[in-house]
């Protein structure tokens, strides 16, 4: 290569994203191959990651100002190191002038050579740019306030929020840089063996949104016209989550992670965690050609905040499924945390990171199906107890809901109560959503109270609910998932 062109090369690798890996879906021999640089690319990634923020830290715990001079040239030789290493390895080369040219023109030749490549997502040109907010009336740059508070109270609920509370409620913020090479693992088998699309889509508030898409719409199974969105729990990534188990049975599936999860940016703030879905909901329609009625909800613990939220905003949707799914977020929080803290909780989850999903769901009127496990360890308290597990109070909110009729009385209230603190496990060998439908007068004034239980109790044995005896962490078995859409 003559010295123009190396000296080129150069510049364009100094501040050019990481290269992770390659993917050849020819290959028999493995899923891809895995990126390893030069040594000079190796000596160089080593002082920006290890070297570069110990000598930060250095010269800031001294105070001394020539330790800022050595910091700089450390900065400067590292980078410089690897660009040199990248200027002259073929296969960064390679990658990088794709990278270019998609970036420049991401049409669907640009694409496809891109997709051989996994590496840094922010370098990711932007698929699809959505301009729909999410409709929720009281949304603000932190989340969603459901009643007004004292200055005071809010302003600690903030500082709250921004700083370690979020990171509580969403612990998979902390862990993508430690499930980086699981995550790489999951995309890569996702990409060469079920031929995944990564994409990256933008929501109306600026952040980039990391998706895969398994499109099973060509196989002669009609479940493939059918897609499943998959909204992750608080610590799921698409890569190792549930995507998988609507695609081992047959579906068209969209897996995405929140805002700050994997590659995609920001913050899981309610307010991004519903631009995020209203964007990754968009895309599903407007470029991979879904229609609403063809859209299946599937979301897992906290995911039912924002896919509760969606359907209520999309009601011609086919069905949403909640598994493992609470009520209200707040009743979870406050029995973790100390009691002289309780208000402060009960303000800063109020004010600021406002999960009460059996409001969400409301406006939503069409099919839904929620899963209880029955050793559910995270949403029952105390954990494994079938009474206390949250999901029954979301269930009993959404038939008071839909049949206020059938539960104006004690009797079928605590007939509800009384069945739902019971384990029903289902036979594998029943569809429990092919049962006959439960068949409600017109006029239930004339109805027993005995009469009302007994409707009450078979309308959420056979529409509403499913369950098996798995703990709250443990991957959906797809057999389960199959029984569940219409």
């Amino acid at each position: 290569m003559p010295f123009g062109g190396i000296l080129s090369a150069f510049t364009q690798s100094i501040m050019a994203p990481s290269l992770y890996r390659i993917y050849h879906r020819a290959s028999s021999n493995s899923l891809a191959q895995l990126y390893v640089g030069n040594t000079a690319e190796s000596i160089g990634d080593f002082g920006i990651s290890y070297l570069i923020p110990a000598g930060a830290i250095y010269c800031i715990w001294q105070r001394r100002w020539q330790y800022f001079i050595y910091l700089g040239l450390l900065i400067v030789t590292s980078y410089f190191i690897r660009a040199a290493g990248r200027a002259v390895s073929p296969s960064y080369q390679t990658f990088l002038q794709i990278l270019f040219r998609a970036q420049k023109s991401f049409n669907t030749e640009n694409a496809e050579l891109l997709r051989r490549y996994d590496f840094d997502f922010k370098s990711w040109p932007v698929s699809f740019k959505s301009e729909k907010y999410s409709n929720l009336q009281s949304l603000s740059i932190g989340g969603v306030s459901e009643r007004k508070s004292s200055t005071i109270s809010w302003a600690i609920g903030w500082v709250v929020a921004h700083t370690f509370g979020i990171r509580l409620i969403y612990p998979g913020l902390m862990f993508s840089g430690l499930f980086r090479t699981p995550l790489e693992e999951g995309r890569a088998k996702f990409v060469v063996e079920q031929n995944g699309i990564r994409s990256k889509v933008q929501t109306a508030d600026g952040n980039g949104i990391d998706t895969m898409f398994f499109d099973r719409r060509s196989e002669i199974n009609q479940k493939g016209k059918t897609l499943v969105i998959g909204f992750e729990g608080n610590a799921g990534f698409y890569e190792i989550g549930m995507a998988a188990t609507p695609l081992e049975s047959g579906y068209s599936v969209l897996g995405f992670n929140h805002p700050g999860f994997g590659g995609s940016s920001g913050t899981p703030y309610p307010a991004a965690e519903l631009n995020a879905a209203e964007a990754v909901f968009d895309y599903a329609t407007s470029v991979l050609g879904f229609n609403e009625e063809e859209i299946v909800l599937y979301a897992w613990s906290i995911g039912g905040f924002p896919a509760a939220h969606l359907a209520s905003s999309h009601p011609k949707i086919k069905a949403l499924i909640l598994d493992a799914t609470f009520d209200d977020v707040l009743v979870l929080a406050l029995p973790r945390m100390p009691n002289f803290l309780s208000g402060i909780v009960r303000s800063t989850i109020r004010n600021h990171v406002n999960l009460h999903i059996s409001k969400e769901v409301r406006g939503y009127d069409g099919p839904i199906r929620l899963i209880r496990r029955t050793e559910d360890e995270i949403i029952a308290d105390p954990p494994g107890v079938i009474s206390n597990n949250r999901g029954n109070f979301l269930l009993s909110e959404i038939i008071r809901q839909r049949f206020p009729q059938l539960l104006d009385n004690p009797s079928s209230e605590k007939a509800l109560f009384d069945w739902l603190s019971r384990p029903h496990i289902i036979d594998p060998n029943l569809n429990a959503l092919r049962n006959s439908e439960p068949k409600i007068p017109t006029d239930t004034d004339s109805l027993t109270d005995e009469a009302k239980s007994r409707l009450v109790i078979q309308i959420v044995s056979n529409e509403y609910r499913i369950q098996n005896n798995k703990r709250h962490l443990k991957i959906y078995l797809t057999f389960f998932f199959t029984l569940h859409i219409i």
